[in-house]
């Protein structure tokens, strides 16, 4: 039986498309395979730099990531503040390290803690935020609901979800700008722990979920403080200070037209002497173009008091690009308050009833009510800490001799030491001794 030509071409042709798909998924599942390698490698070295973080009492918990070999590491204000100036920290080595808390930033809801125990601690990559995009893989690492009881953090992925996101303080101190919104899940015990990119860079610091009409279950809506905004704060965090978030002494709205028009401005504010005034249009600031308030609140946002900024503002069709100085949100008593966690309803626990004003007492120095129990001196001004300090007895004795306490510092250790540093490395190049005839 002859077949005819055009019933041979079929079959040719079904068995070559046959063939041809089982050559392309082999050439698709090598691929896959080599990506999913890829991706557990980078994983698995991320890991190493990441922490959870416990009260000296093994109470609270939290996450963070070590940033530098010397034990520097970055987590959230909310976390440590309950744990006082000390706490202990477990990494996928399987051990516990001892803490100290060096610098925060109540307001951003970040801390710098630093660990103890070696000198080569594995640590994690800064990348540059500017650059992530919608639609980037990422994966959060942490220890989210104390799983990791071995001290392996736990890993989601997801995508980035959205960029440059501006998070109200509702109700709280902590506001987040500017910050990436991921789907990677967030949940309790995540806050602190690093957001990664795809290749282990570290571009943020998982601190906020969208927990309040779904209880305490991440719904895949989670942000994170941008790295690049931390990079900003990360000298006068290092300092041992507790750092201020920028204002413009401006504010703003959005006018009929839909563009962002100042409403009131300080008169002692140094943006009215470089010649801002009401209703005069918001054109940039640091760079960035400006179309909404938010927007504006994002680029404010990650500027800390007393940097200049150049601004562009219109009026009359006239542009005006100027270098302003930024103030501080908050004045200094009022920034102390907030760090101690009595002006706001910080989701975290309160300080013991023996740290807390009863009513008709007065506050003492920095706000802190005057100790009643006997054979305990009353702090003086300079000795006042931003937040709890913990019994002496309770604390190793590494973390007891890099911890002092002095009003309007974190840990005035660090600061005389990052002092001492700049201090000598000036002199080092001022020596003119050897240039003498």
């Amino acid at each position: 039986m002859r077949r005819s030509p055009l019933l041979v071409a079929a079959m040719v042709l079904l068995v070559s498309s046959v063939f041809g798909a089982e050559i392309a998924s082999i050439d698709v599942d090598q691929a896959v395979l080599e990506a999913e390698a890829q991706r557990i490698a980078v994983m698995d070295r991320a890991k190493d730099s990441v922490l959870a973080i416990f009260a000296r009492d093994g109470g609270g918990g939290g996450s963070g990531v070590v940033i530098s070999p010397d034990g520097y590491a970055l987590t959230n204000f909310h976390v440590v503040r309950p744990c006082g100036h000390a706490m202990k920290c477990g990494m996928a080595d399987g051990q516990l390290y001892d803490a100290v808390l060096v610098g925060i930033d109540p307001t951003g809801d970040v801390a710098l803690i630093r660990l103890f125990g070696r000198d080569d601690f594995p640590h994690a990559r800064l990348a540059d935020s500017d650059r992530v995009e919608v639609g980037d893989w990422c994966f959060a690492m942490g220890n989210p609901f104390l799983l990791a009881v071995d001290f392996r953090p736990t890993v989601t992925y997801g995508i980035v979800s959205g960029t440059h996101r501006y998070q109200y303080p509702a109700g709280t101190l902590l506001e987040y700008t500017d910050c990436i919104q991921t789907d990677a899940s967030i949940n309790p015990g995540n806050s602190g722990g690093p957001l990664f990119d795809a290749a282990g860079g570290l571009i943020g610091i998982n601190g906020r979920g969208s927990f309040e009409k779904r209880g305490r279950v991440n719904v895949g809506v989670a942000y994170a403080v941008s790295i690049n905004q931390i990079k900003n704060f990360l000298g006068q965090l290092r300092g041992g200070r507790i750092v201020d978030h920028a204002t413009l002494g401006a504010l703003v709205s959005s006018n009929e037209d839909g563009r962002v028009v100042v409403d009131d401005v300080l008169e002692r504010s140094d943006a009215y002497r470089r010649g801002l005034r009401y209703g005069d249009e918001i054109v940039s600031f640091g760079g960035r173009a400006i179309s909404t308030p938010n927007g504006f609140k994002n680029a404010l946002g990650i500027y800390p008091k007393g940097w200049r900024v150049p601004l562009s503002f219109r009026r009359d069709g006239r542009r005006y690009d100027v270098l302003v100085r930024l103030q501080g949100v908050h004045g200094e008593e009022e920034l102390l308050e907030k760090a101690r966690g009595r002006a706001g309803n910080l989701p975290m626990p309160l300080p013991k009833p023996d740290q807390q004003r009863k009513p008709g007492e007065e506050p003492g120095p920095g706000g802190v009510p005057q100790p009643k129990r006997p054979g305990i001196p009353v702090p003086e001004p300079d000795d006042v800490p931003p937040i709890q300090l913990l019994p002496k007895a309770a604390i190793a004795k590494v973390v007891r001799e890099h911890f002092r306490a002095r009003r309007g510092y974190a840990n005035y250790y660090f600061n005389q030491l990052n002092r001492d540093r700049v201090w000598k490395a000036w002199t080092a190049r001022a020596d003119c001794r050897e240039l003498r005839g």
